[in-house]
């Protein structure tokens, strides 16, 4: 999935869901962290990167969104 440049995403976690299984950490170390057992992405907006859509499609509990920084979409990874 190619992305422009300047395209910007929000990174959302269900804490509901997380396990805490540090995967997006150890794929993304950059954008996600493992804190207290629960995944934290950032706050705030994060550049477009394969790498984090690839961390949100290893969590095992389907836990993590991505949405479209400026259209608030959800983006479809499948």
């Amino acid at each position: 999935m190619a992305q422009e440049q300047n395209t910007r995403w929000r990174i959302e976690a269900d804490h509901g869901a997380c396990m805490g299984t540090g995967i997006c950490a150890g794929v993304a170390p950059d954008v996600f962290q493992v804190v207290d057992g629960l995944s934290v992405p950032p706050a705030g907006e994060v550049p477009a990167d394969e790498n984090v859509l690839d961390a949100v499609e290893s969590c095992p509990m389907e836990a993590l969104r991505v949405r479209d920084a400026v259209s608030g979409e959800v983006l479809d990874l499948s």
